[in-house]
Parts: structure tokens; C-alpha cells; sequence
């Protein structure tokens, strides 16, 4: 009996792993990050050299202490802001926490829906 090749059907079913947080229970915090220093350096300090009057936060994430200011649900918020002291922090850029957790802007983007903006 000659041997004849047969295909078994394959499920082509694709599960989409889920995001750590669906949108229902995201609590997303859209800040500016102006620096981050290995070393000890005082809010004071930061404020000083940018020139910055708003509230300043730290947070101290893989081995450097980051400042941040702002305070937004949205991206858009902390996109304006970061817009806003580029004349005096060329390198100020959008970072997100969920829930606490620092997440990239691209995990933040997508849980909620929102759109990129330059």
C-alpha cells in the first residue's frame, strides 16, 4: 500500500495574551520625568537647575532616583506639560505608572484607548 501524506488540521484559533490590567481596573498616572541621577542630589537642587516651580516627585526606579512633575489620567495632560518645560528640560518626556507600577506609555496608550500625540 503506497504511503500517502495527510494534513491534520491545526486550530488556528490565536489567543492574544491579555494586558497585566484591563481598562475596568487601570489606574493610570501620566507624569513628566525632567532627570534621573544615580547620585544623591536634593529636590532643591533639581528645582534650582531647571528652573522649575512646580511640585517636584521623586521616585527611585532601577537604581536611579527619577524627578517628576505633573499629575494626569490622560496623556494628553502630561504631553502638554512635557511641551511646556522643554525650553528648560530639552530632555523631559512622558512617563505612566498603573496602579503604582511604572508601564510604558505604549502599555498606557493601549489599556486606555488614547491616542499618541507629538
Amino acid at each position: 500500500v503506497p504511503e500517502t501524506n495527510t494534513v491534520t488540521p491545526v486550530a488556528t484559533n490565536t489567543v492574544v495574551p491579555e494586558m497585566n490590567a484591563s481598562r475596568e481596573s487601570a489606574s493610570l498616572n501620566f507624569q513628566v520625568q525632567i532627570g534621573a541621577f544615580r547620585n544623591e542630589i536634593s529636590v532643591d537642587r533639581i528645582a534650582s537647575i531647571y528652573g522649575i516651580n512646580d511640585n517636584i516627585r521623586t521616585d527611585m526606579h532601577e537604581g536611579y532616583t527619577k524627578f517628576l512633575i505633573g499629575s494626569y489620567p490622560e496623556y494628553k495632560g502630561a504631553r502638554d506639560k512635557r511641551e511646556n518645560v522643554k525650553g528648560k528640560v530639552s530632555g523631559a518626556f512622558v512617563t505612566v505608572y498603573n496602579n503604582g507600577k511604572r508601564i510604558t506609555v505604549q502599555e498606557a496608550l493601549m489599556i486606555s484607548n488614547q491616542k499618541w500625540l507629538r
